[in-house]
């Protein structure tokens, strides 16, 4: 009985030491080791949306090579790019005039549900709130959502999600659709609006 129970334990020990070693191997630490983020008083740190029960840290993350808005990935399960949200440092801070832009993943390796798998519940009018680092919580109201393909003119879209306004805005993007072997075939945007400043 003993030596059963050793096994055991040994076995267990032997897998949860496997899964510790492939998640270290395979996590980078960094989401865009290229692009260096500027600490400021306006850099978001937290994104709150309660209806959905989201309360993520937020990464700072620049352009990939080819032009796009980053958004890191891992083979680890636990990765923390699944649970936390990229914001488009280049671009502008939640809070100040423009587009400021927050994106998601969906799903994370091995197919399970990752920060903004309930995006596309949220309806008008739900909060989104954004923690800085100066400790401002800043409050945005859902005004509406649209689904992009990805065949949809790149210029509209980046005109709609990143183009300048005089207005406060945080969009919310993540993947929608079907699975495409190479990716999913469309984007949800969730469009918002700040109604206060601190």
């Amino acid at each position: 009985m003993l030596r059963k129970l050793l096994i055991y334990v040994s076995l267990f020990i032997l897998v949860v030491l496997s899964v510790v070693i492939y998640n270290y191997k395979t996590h980078a630490t960094f989401p865009s080791a290229s692009f260096a983020i500027k600490v400021t008083p306006w850099q978001p740190t937290r994104l709150q949306i309660p209806s959905l029960h989201i309360d993520a840290p937020v990464m700072g993350v620049g352009a990939t090579a080819s032009g796009q808005m980053d958004a890191p990935v891992s083979s680890a399960i636990n990765s923390p790019y699944w649970t936390s949200v990229f914001w488009y440092a280049p671009g502008v801070a939640p809070g100040q005039a423009g587009n400021a832009v927050v994106a998601g993943h969906v799903d994370r390796a091995g197919g399970g549900p990752a920060v903004f798998w309930s995006l596309a519940t949220l309806r008008a009018g739900d909060s989104v709130f954004v923690q800085t680092r100066d400790r401002h919580t800043l409050t945005f109201v859902v005004e509406h959502m649209v689904k992009y393909t990805s065949d949809a003119p790149e210029r509209d879209v980046l005109q709609a999600v990143f183009g300048p306004t005089t207005e406060h805005h945080l969009n919310l993007i993540t993947c929608s659709g079907a699975w495409t072997g190479q990716g999913y075939d469309e984007r949800l945007v969730v469009f918002t609006t700040q109604v206060n400043g601190s």
